[in-house]
């Protein structure tokens, strides 16, 4: 097994850290094996979560998981929280917010500012900047972290706004849901108000286009394709052959200017990376390329924004996953799941145009199964498979060992708990 296991690392291009190595090795000597390009990952020996990330905040030196506290300890989110009282059983999205916020969960905020100060940290400076640094890692840097998770979550913060069209369906509890509507347009123009203070406070012009560009994608993605009545985001159409315009690199585009184009709208796999980039992987990558500005490591600038951009892939493919597996009624119509489904058998997307010609509710549960029975997650496993492989390529071009290590076991982790809900 241990050959085997040279020869894939060796074929695919890269070689993998000595302790990523021995993770491999002892999880592919058990059994319940997950698999990515030929590499077995065990889930009796699962990486947990918590341990890895509470492994990588120690090799950057400060604990992530109050990264964001600091911004939230002052007089104006204090006197926000006060008014949080009064939402108190009227269901509003932003309880389940702020809980998630404070508390933590693996599909919250708090490694996105992580990812990019172990991206920096990988990376190493030049000598003249060691006195400026903390665990590896420049006070500059650690503050572009917070920046990007901050602007992040105020954006998020804003997406949790209840839709109080119909105002006779709520109640008692309208006005109850409307001033919690006016607390989430406070407390998200706050933080994104309070990020652009501390972009301009870095003084360099690249990164504060960078990172202003990368909100720019957030808005955009919220508004990419059609919408529902409720402004849920749909799939679109799916192309015929004829009509395919090429395939979405985003890779080799000016992250600058607009990303990908509605070209790609209708091309399954596409359209998704098209979604996905602009809500996550344009900030999460241009954050790593922004850590890399300010260390004054060039060379590294491009490499950091696409080790950024894959890991945000791979981080949504399982959101996507474990969201249609454990919300069967209530999954992202546009996840990954789906839209591969639609993509490869397009008479799936009867169920999302018939409810919207006839204004009637999506049934979840029958498009849950027709999904199920197609070759979507085959797909969506190879789609896994090529974005590990691409994440521990990419690592390897950074030469601080322990950094790199703990990037790689959080997308093994990732890897292999995906899977565990596609098997």
């Amino acid at each position: 097994m241990a050959n085997f296991l040279s020869s894939i690392i060796e074929w695919s291009g890269f070689e993998c850290s000595s302790l990523l190595y021995q993770v491999l090795f002892i999880t592919s000597t058990n059994r319940g094996y997950s698999r990515w390009g030929g590499i077995s990952i065990s889930q009796r020996e699962e990486l947990d979560w918590r341990e890895v990330i509470t492994e990588a905040e120690q090799i950057v030196g400060y604990p992530t998981s109050f990264l964001n506290l600091r911004w939230l300890f002052n007089d104006e989110i204090a006197n926000t929280a006060i008014h949080l009282r009064k939402l108190v059983g009227t269901n509003h999205p932003l309880l389940k917010s702020a809980k998630n916020l404070l508390i933590g969960s693996k599909s919250n905020l708090q490694s996105v500012g992580l990812i990019v100060l172990l991206v920096s940290k990988a990376a190493g400076f030049e000598g003249h900047m060691k006195d400026l640094h903390d665990s590896g890692v420049l006070h500059s840097q650690r503050a572009l972290a917070e920046i990007v998770e901050m602007k992040r979550t105020g954006h998020l913060i804003h997406k949790t706004m209840a839709n109080l069209q119909e105002k006779e369906k709520y109640g008692d509890k309208f006005n109850d849901l409307l001033y919690g509507n006016k607390i989430v347009m406070l407390t998200g123009d706050y933080l994104l108000a309070t990020c652009l203070q501390h972009l301009g406070g870095l003084r360099n012009n690249e990164v504060t286009e960078l990172i202003s560009t990368g909100l720019r994608d957030l808005v955009e993605g919220d508004f990419l394709g059609e919408h529902d009545v409720d402004n849920n985001p749909l799939p679109s159409r799916p192309k015929a052959s004829n009509e395919m315009k090429g395939h979405y690199n985003w890779e080799d585009e000016d992250n600058l200017a607009k990303l990908g184009s509605n070209e790609y709208l209708g091309q399954g796999k596409d359209e998704w990376l098209l979604r996905t980039m602009l809500t996550s992987g344009s900030l999460l990558g241009k954050g790593c390329q922004g850590a890399m500005n300010l260390s004054k490591q060039k060379h590294l600038e491009r490499d950091a924004y696409i080790l950024g951009g894959h890991l945000a892939i791979i981080w949504q493919l399982y959101l996507d996953v474990k969201d249609f597996f454990t919300h069967p009624h209530s999954y992202s119509l546009v996840g990954a799941p789906v839209t591969l489904a639609i993509w490869e058998y397009p008479t799936v997307y009867s169920y999302i145009i018939e409810a919207k010609l006839e204004k009637k509710p999506i049934e979840y549960k029958q498009l849950y199964y027709a999904v199920r029975s197609t070759r979507a997650f085959e797909y969506l496993t190879k789609f896994l498979e090529e974005e590990m492989a691409a994440i521990l390529k990419c690592s390897t071009k950074f030469p601080v060992e322990d950094a790199r290590s703990a990037i790689q076991k959080m997308a093994v982790t990732i890897h292999s708990e995906t899977i565990q809900y596609i098997e």
